[in-house]
C-alpha cells in the first residue's frame, strides 16, 4: 500500500474525518486530501507526527501495508476487558468513597448536631449518638453492597469469557503496547503522588492547626478528606493494573494451560487472598456489631488484609522459584550422570 492508502486506512480506523486529522496536524483539509490521493507528499515533520498519532513506525507508514499489522478482534476482547476494568475499578472506588462519606457525615454530626444531646441525660444521649452512628455505618454498607454487586457481575462475565476463549492471537502492536506502558507509568506516578500529598496535607493540618484532630468533628473530617484522595489514588492503581493485564495476551494464553506453573501459582495466590479477605470481612463485622468500630475498623482490617495478600503472593513466588531451582539442579545432575556414563 502507498502512503496515501495507509493514511486513509489509519484515519478511518481511528474514526476521524479529514478536517479533524488536518486540525491535529495543523494543516489544511486540502493537504490531507492530496496526501491520501498520493498527489502530494507530506514533510518529514508531519510524517513523524502521524507516526506518533497512529502509533506506527515510519517504515510501516511509508513502505508497508499497515492494515496487515492489525488483527481483527472477532472475540470482542478489547470491549470486554475495558468493561471489566471499569467495573472492578468502580467497585474498589465505591468502597473507599463510602468510607469517606461515612467519616464526613460523622464529622458534620459532631460539628453541627451534637447540641441535640444537651436535652437528654447521659444514657439517652449516648443511645441517640450511637443510633446516628449506626445510620452512617449503614451508608457505608450501601456502598459496599453496590461494589460487591459490581464485583459479582464483572467476575461472572469475565469467567464466562475466559472459558469461551482459551486462546487469543496477539491483538496489539508493539507501538500500542509501548504507548500504554507510558500511560501506565503516568497513572502509577499520579497515584503515588496523590497518596504523598494526602499524607502531607493530613500531617500539615495537624501542625498548622494544633488540636484540630482532637475534636470528633476535626478528626472525622480529616479522615473523610484522607479517604477521598485515597479513593482516587487506589482507583488509578486498580485501573492501571487491570489495563496492564489486558495487553498481556501471552499471560492469558499461558493461564489457560492448567499444567503450567504459572496457572498453579495464580490459583494458589487467588485462593490464599480470598481466604484472607473473607477472614478480614468477618473480623470487620465483629468489630462493627460488637464494638461499634465501623470506620476505623474497616480502614485497619482491610489494610492489614491487603498487606497479608501481598505477603502471600511473595511467598508463593518464592516457593515457585525454589521448585524451579530444584528441578533445574536435578536436571543438571541427571545430565552430568549421563555424561559420566557415556564416558
Amino acid at each position: 500500500m502507498s502512503l496515501g492508502e495507509n493514511l486513509q486506512f489509519l484515519r478511518k480506523k481511528e474514526n476521524i474525518t479529514q478536517e479533524q486529522f488536518a486540525e491535529r496536524l495543523e494543516v489544511s483539509r486540502q493537504s490531507v486530501s492530496k496526501w491520501e490521493s498520493d498527489t502530494a507528499y507530506p514533510e518529514m515533520e508531519k510524517i513523524l507526527q502521524m507516526c506518533e498519532l497512529f502509533h506506527v513506525s515510519m517504515d510501516d507508514l511509508v513502505r508497508n501495508d499497515v492494515s496487515a499489522l492489525y488483527v481483527e478482534d472477532s472475540t470482542e476482547y478489547e470491549a470486554h476487558m475495558n468493561s471489566y476494568s471499569r467495573m472492578i475499578t468502580a467497585g474498589v472506588g465505591l468502597i473507599l468513597f463510602g468510607l469517606s462519606m461515612m467519616f464526613f457525615l460523622e464529622g458534620l454530626n459532631a460539628r453541627f448536631l451534637w447540641f441535640w444531646e444537651e436535652y437528654y441525660d447521659d444514657v439517652l444521649g449516648k443511645s441517640i449518638r450511637e443510633g446516628r452512628e449506626g445510620i452512617f455505618a449503614f451508608v457505608l454498607l450501601i456502598f459496599v453492597a453496590v461494589a460487591v454487586a459490581l464485583f459479582i457481575v464483572a467476575g461472572l462475565r469475565h469467567g464466562n469469557f475466559w472459558e469461551e476463549h482459551p486462546y487469543l492471537p496477539q491483538l496489539y502492536r508493539r507501538e500500542e503496547i509501548k504507548a500504554f506502558r507510558n500511560r501506565f507509568t503516568a497513572m502509577i506516578a499520579a497515584g503515588v503522588t496523590l497518596i504523598l500529598i494526602d499524607v502531607i496535607i493530613n500531617v500539615g493540618l495537624g501542625s498548622f492547626f494544633p488540636g484540630i484532630d482532637d475534636s470528633p468533628a476535626g478528626e472525622n473530617l480529616m479522615a473523610a478528606f484522607f479517604f477521598l484522595l485515597l479513593t482516587v489514588a487506589v482507583s488509578l492503581f486498580v485501573y492501571a493494573g487491570t489495563q496492564s493485564a489486558k495487553y498481556d495476551i501471552d499471560h492469558w494464553n499461558v493461564m489457560h494451560d492448567k499444567t503450567s506453573e504459572a496457572y498453579r501459582k495464580d490459583k494458589l495466590t487467588g485462593m490464599l487472598c480470598g481466604c484472607i479477605m473473607i477472614v478480614a470481612t468477618g473480623i470487620y463485622l465483629i468489630e462493627g456489631f460488637c464494638f461499634g468500630e465501623w470506620g476505623i475498623g474497616a480502614a485497619v482490617t482491610y489494610s492489614v488484609g491487603g498487606l497479608l495478600c501481598g505477603i502471600a503472593a511473595i511467598v508463593v513466588d518464592h516457593c515457585n522459584l525454589d521448585k524451579e531451582k530444584k528441578k533445574s539442579e536435578e536436571k543438571d545432575a541427571a545430565g552430568e550422570t549421563e555424561s559420566v556414563e557415556e564416558k
